[in-house]
């Protein structure tokens, strides 16, 4: 039987990596790799696929933010006016200015 247990924290420590047993999710990132210099060079930068401003899409989310600016940006079901519950509605705050006043 093989009694030996393995212990990162010296091939790590050799690596400047520092071990963390709670949080070891996945292999140890190299902060000599070239990514990792790239990412720590840029930081804030998106990496990834390109922005197509002209997409069908970004001109979606360009005309939705105009609206959420202006304040003109339609959220949810219109309010009918004439329904029961709206009509219940206003003569309550009605009664209640009555009341109040």
């Amino acid at each position: 039987m093989n009694n030996v247990q393995f212990k990162p924290e010296g091939q790590l420590k050799e690596m400047g990596v520092t071990y963390n047993v709670k949080a070891q999710l996945g292999r140890p990132v190299n902060p000599n790799s070239k990514r990792q210099q790239r990412l720590a060079s840029a930081p804030g930068v998106r990496t990834g696929r390109p922005i197509n401003p002209n997409s069908a899409r970004q001109q979606r989310l360009a005309e939705l933010e105009a609206k959420r600016a202006n304040g003109t940006l339609k959220r949810g079901r219109p309010v009918n006016p004439n329904s029961a519950r709206q009509i219940a509605l206003q003569e309550a705050i009605a009664k209640a200015i009555a009341n109040q006043g």
